[in-house]
């Protein structure tokens, strides 16, 4: 199942998750993504792992968020799949 939260508004992501996949994938689209990109990478992994996540795709559509937002957005995406009857 596929989750949606954010905006492609500046200084926000939108972040889109598929937990019909095998194993963990991050695929992040940024202006930022050369100085950023670990950093954010870790901030959605500290997310998966905190909920207990096995299989998911992440995609990351980054305007300039900050780490807390990104967090924020990764969560509120993971259960919104989770919802529409998704697995962990």
């Amino acid at each position: 199942m596929k989750g949606m939260c954010g905006n492609e508004k500046a200084s926000d992501v939108l972040i889109t998750v598929d937990l019909v996949f095998n194993g963990i994938e991050i695929n992040i689209t940024s202006k930022l993504k050369g100085m950023f990109g670990k950093h954010m990478e870790i901030a959605i992994k500290e997310i998966i792992e905190e909920m207990e996540i096995k299989n998911i795709k992440v995609d990351v559509l980054d305007f300039g968020a900050l780490d807390f937002i990104i967090k924020a957005r990764t969560k509120t995406a993971i259960k919104r799949a989770l919802s529409k009857g998704g697995n962990k």
